[in-house]
């Protein structure tokens, strides 16, 4: 699906703007990851973009999760898809507390005899930015991924503190976290100290301070690199979504 076509799909859906969809559509069409991965899909926004890369390339697969409160959004994933005709190219999964557990159930169907098979070539993680959950399914994705895949954490630098209108349908209150952790980035803090220390990944790329992206087995660069995401071109610019 053509990347102008999506403005008569997407209308005004939160939460991505069109500058950052013209990024993730042309790293699909760009790398071609066979099987991608979303946690956290909210409306479904960031997931056609993906899934219109797809269908552009002609071939691959999205598994998107989220809780299950997000069936009740307006519009929501699924009807988004099945408006832009490209519901073929998605799973949707949702779950009761986390993502987490989704990844511990396709952690337990891709082992045999204690090893896990890898099964994913790309990984967009968009959910609730808390160091516990999002940490823990760093370790959990790291499992899932193929050699030379690559994951990206948007909202790099998001806090707590600064967001606190967020609705609560993450399971976590900010009255259930301390004051340092409402004002630390948490996605910051995990992407220092877990995916840049981690032995299997390198090519560190933060773009614009709000995407870190990083790559499974490949031998890159282990300092974090800065970058701007691509310019979208100029007949594509206005109106914007």
């Amino acid at each position: 699906m053509k990347f102008d076509a999506l403005r008569a799909v997407l209308k005004d859906t939160p939460y991505m703007g069109v500058d950052e969809g013209w990024e993730l559509y042309n790293f699909v069409l760009r790398n071609r990851p066979q099987r991608c991965l979303e946690l956290g899909h909210a409306h479904g926004a960031s997931s056609i973009y993906i899934a219109a890369a797809l269908d552009e390339v002609g071939d691959g697969h999205l598994d998107s999760v989220d809780l299950l409160s997000s069936a009740d959004r307006v519009p929501n994933i699924e009807s988004l898809f099945a408006e832009a005709g490209l519901i073929r190219y998605l799973s949707v999964y949702r779950e009761t507390n986390s993502y987490t557990w989704f990844l511990k159930r396709k952690i337990e169907e891709r082992s045999s005899q204690g090893n896990c098979e890898p099964c994913y070539d790309f990984c967009f993680i968009d959910g609730c930015k808390n160091w516990t959950i999002d940490g823990l399914a760093f370790f959990l994705v790291e499992k899932l991924l193929r050699e030379n895949g690559w994951i990206l954490f948007d909202d790099y630098r998001w806090t707590y503190a600064r967001h606190q209108h967020k609705p609560e349908n993450d399971g976590i209150t900010t009255r259930s976290l301390s004051v340092e952790e409402m004002e630390k980035a948490h996605v910051e803090l995990i992407f220092h100290l877990l995916v840049m220390q981690h032995a299997s990944f390198s090519n560190f790329v933060l773009q614009d301070g709000a995407w870190a992206w990083a790559q499974k087995n490949a031998r890159g660069a282990k300092a974090l690199q800065e970058t701007s995401k691509l310019p979208l071109p100029q007949e594509l610019a206005a109106p914007s979504l």
